[in-house]
């Protein structure tokens, strides 16, 4: 009998359920703990055997959450929540507790949690999901003419760092695995402590006091977007940052399950795909990745770049300053055509700080400016912008329009310049720096030495079919890949954006680092930077901002 993987050590060759590469051992370790006994039952709460209200000594309420829950036992080095009877997961009592502490008053303290000298009236039994906590989908895949279905389990979910790789150096990073629930409903229980069963509790009282204490997130990654129910109280606040957003592009997926094939399959399993998810922890990843690269534009110290950066979006050691909180009253809308899914989502994105303001107002329009948010947001939509190719192959780019009442306007090449300029000596300013410097060996260092910024008014692209040139879409550095690779194996290093402005107009911006050259050389006709400046330039895109290289 083989050790379950749930207890084998979390290294090479024994297991390891946290690489996203190592499918047979993670794929084995769900069968283990969802199905144990191996007979397609997966154990869990019946929501008909859960009433809500107080009954039998214990009051319950019941939550449908609209995001993700995401809470870590610590048990191994793959993050799960804990688990009760027949492997359910469930949060704490204590936790719950936690919960209580940080909305109630003191007087409501100490009535409901008590002290160290004296227990509180409540007793905190904790949550659990009810129904089909797992998220079990049934996707069809079409292979050779014969159709098939994948079995995905949505708790299953996806960290993969990505700015090491696209702000610093061409590096390959590892997507990790870890575990969290999929808008789950979850039942919080709690009873009279044994010493006041005299004294009535006010449970409508405690059950506002638990919606209220939600909106600030329960369990982990709620930078991120994860254990919100309703809006958290610095939505409404006058220093808030709220931007109105309507994006389309190409949808991320969960990961694969188990294939389950045919008695008489003879041939390779078939390449289906996960269950689709827009995710909102993109803007925190994309906001975050925009202020590492402009302050390595600024100053050449790693660690200063670093620390500052996790000041305002925190690390391991501490909470970040800046909470982000996407509002999407909608669910967003997939298609599943051509060979690769898309998503159109609609909502708003809620920025606060009690410090630097103006600062983070000027990331948010860079971001949405220049590229926007999401899977290949470095290129836009071709679905918009080039439907013919769309339509024959693959989806590719973004696209987003927003408003935003604090946002500096940009209608012109000029007023993109300005509002460049400004930015720039923002960095400085927050960097307490008056000489700039840059990160040498940082490929996408936010330097006017090393980037320039073309842009042109237009009606409609004007370039969006260069990036398909046979020669520019084999330079790594414009199309991402080699001649002979039948993927891209690098991160592009050019932006290409068409920003919305008034009268059906755009303002198309490509932005473009030069100061690795290396990436820029064709295999076969050399050095490609020159040739594609000349190429936008004789579209009609004009130097923005930086130098030519």
């Amino acid at each position: 009998m083989q050790v379950p993987r749930m207890y084998r050590a979390q290294c090479k060759e024994r297991c390891q359920l946290q690489y996203v590469s190592e499918t047979e051992d993670r794929n084995q370790w769900l069968k283990e703990w969802i199905n144990p006994e191996g007979n397609g039952t997966v154990y869990q709460h019946l929501p008909e055997s859960k009433l809500e209200g107080y009954h039998d000594g214990i009051y319950r309420i019941k939550i449908k959450f609209p995001y993700r829950v995401f809470t870590n036992g610590g048990q191994d080095e793959i993050q799960r929540p804990l688990l009760g009877k027949n492997g359910i997961p469930f949060i704490s009592g204590s936790s719950i507790k936690g919960l209580f502490r940080r909305v109630c008053n003191p007087e409501d303290q100490l009535f409901y949690c008590g002290s160290s000298e004296k227990p509180g009236c409540l007793r905190f039994h904790g949550a659990y999901p009810i129904g089909d906590w797992t998220g079990k989908a049934r996707l069809p895949v079409i292979r050779n003419g014969e159709r098939l279905f994948e079995t995905c389990y949505t708790i299953l979910d996806i960290a993969h760092p990505q700015q090491p790789k696209q702000v610093e150096k061409q590096e390959t990073t590892n997507a990790n695995t870890f575990i969290s629930l999929l808008k789950p409903t979850l039942v919080f229980e709690f009873s009279n402590h044994d010493n006041y069963n005299d004294i009535k509790i006010d449970w409508e009282e405690v059950k506002t006091l638990l919606l209220k204490a939600l909106t600030q997130g329960i369990g982990g990654k709620t930078s991120n977007g994860y254990g919100f129910f309703g809006k958290p109280d610095f939505v409404n606040n006058s220093q808030t940052i709220n931007l109105s957003l309507n994006g389309s592009g190409v949808s991320s997926s969960l990961l694969k399950g188990e294939i389950d094939l045919p008695k008489n399959w003879n041939d390779r399993q078939p390449q289906g795909q996960g269950k689709l998810e827009f995710r909102p922890n993109t803007f925190k990843a994309s906001l975050r990745g925009h202020v590492t690269r402009l302050l390595a534009g600024v100053s050449n110290d790693e660690n200063l770049v670093k620390q500052k950066t996790d000041e305002l979006f925190g690390s391991s050691d501490h909470l970040g300053t800046l909470q982000i909180f996407w509002e999407q009253p909608r669910e967003t809308q997939y298609k599943n055509e051509g060979k690769n899914p898309t998503y159109s989502t609609q909502g708003n994105l809620h920025l606060y700080s009690p410090t630097n303001q103006e600062f983070i107002q000027q990331i948010l329009q860079f971001a949405y400016v220049m590229g926007g948010f999401g899977k290949t947001w470095r290129r836009v939509s071709h679905q918009h912008f080039f439907p013919s190719y769309h339509q024959n192959t693959l989806a590719i780019g973004c696209h987003w329009i927003g408003k935003c009442a604090d946002f500096q306007n940009i209608h012109t090449e000029k007023d993109l310049t300005t509002f460049l300029n400004n930015l720039y000596q923002s960095c400085q300013r927050y960097l307490s720096i008056n000489s700039p410097n840059f990160v040498e060996d940082w490929r996408e260092a936010w330097h006017p030495d090393r980037v320039a910024v073309y842009s042109q008014v237009v009606t409609k692209s004007e370039v969006v079919e260069l990036f398909h040139n046979s020669t520019f879409k084999h330079t790594p550095a414009i199309g991402g890949r080699n001649i002979n690779d039948k993927r891209p194996t690098f991160i592009s290093s050019i932006w290409h954006r068409m920003l919305p402005i008034e009268n059906n107009q755009y303002l198309e911006i490509v932005t473009i680092f030069h100061g690795d050259r290396q990436p820029w050389q064709h295999s076969h006709q050399g050095d490609q930077l020159q040739p594609f400046i000349n190429s936008i330039v004789k579209k009609g895109l004009q130097l923005s901002w930086g130098k030519k290289p």
